[in-house]
């Protein structure tokens, strides 16, 4: 299979050229999108074209996604991989994205899971959360929710894309995938430790991600599963009036004097957690079907 990879680049001058070096073996064309950069990022990145090395730049700084799908655009080939520009993720692994791939994966992932203490620590802490509420939201256990390595056919990706600007783009992405019934594959991976100045913002982007997940377990979720869903949130709305109720009165007054009301509380939100998760798995099994009429289809 022929391969082009993408890698968007917002100043990342020092990590570039290496990265372009290291995959030139693995692939077949390289697409390098400069995002609006503001140090010699376009500089290095015209040093490194040749017959397989493309260069692609952004006037202005338009966000990883668009950088992207600018590479997506103007790639060759039909299967694309997208890597980042800060040495982060070894080009070994790309034969193993490909092999996935090849045995019908949708999307495949390169979840770091080895090497992890390159990733700070509260990087590594969201990064815990986000992939857990991944897998929560999609019925799929996903390890590395928001991996900047993976692989997918060039029309999956049409498929695949999302509305976003920023880092919560790789999150998004996989969630959609898992909710519409793909087929994920994680490979584990070794994260190396990053050349140049990181710019993901922890809070910021760590908001922007949580409202990503919910957007996609909204607006991918089935109506039949949302009909499930509607009352779980009122039982959990009304389990968190009377929790609050109950924690008044025992600030204000020291005494609780409606005394059914925690258990009342504790009822209703486990009742909600649960119809919550009946709906997710309603709505899992459905797109798992609609996949597999798919597959028999063609």
């Amino acid at each position: 299979m022929n391969i082009s990879l993408i890698i968007p680049a917002y100043n990342e001058e020092k990590g570039l050229p290496r990265v372009v070096k290291e995959y030139l073996e693995w692939v077949d064309e390289i697409i390098v999108v400069d995002d609006g950069s503001t140090d010699g990022t376009f500089e290095v990145g015209q040093k490194c074209v040749n017959e397989k090395v493309k260069l692609f730049r952004h006037e202005i700084n338009l966000g990883k996604a668009a950088a992207i799908r600018t590479g997506v655009k103007h790639a060759s080939w039909d299967i694309i991989i997208f890597a980042d520009a800060d040495c982060t993720y070894p080009a070994r692994y790309v034969p193993d994205l490909i092999k996935s791939i090849e045995n019908g994966a949708d999307l495949v992932l390169g979840a770091r899971l080895q090497s992890r203490d390159n990733i700070p620590t509260l990087n590594r802490l969201g990064n815990n959360i986000f992939s857990f509420l991944a897998t929560y939201i999609s019925c799929l256990r996903i390890r590395d929710s928001q991996t900047g390595l993976r692989a997918l056919k060039r029309d999956m990706f049409d498929k695949l894309d999302v509305k976003a600007k920023g880092l919560e783009f790789e999150t998004k992405m996989t969630v959609r995938a898992a909710k519409l019934g793909y087929k994920i594959v994680e490979i584990p991976i070794e994260y190396r430790e990053r050349v140049g100045k990181s710019k993901l913002n922890p809070i910021k982007d760590g908001a922007k991600m949580l409202t990503a997940l919910l957007s996609v377990a909204y607006y991918e979720t089935s109506l039949l599963s949302k009909m499930v869903l509607l009352p779980s949130l009122i039982f959990i709305a009304i389990g968190l009036v009377t929790g609050l109720i109950s924690i008044y009165e025992k600030v204000q007054f020291g005494v609780i004097s409606h005394e059914y009301y925690p258990l009342f509380t504790a009822f209703l939100i486990l009742v909600g957690i649960q119809l919550i998760s009946l709906g997710l798995i309603v709505d899992f099994l459905t797109k798992k079907l609609d996949r597999i009429e798919e597959r028999l289809v063609r």
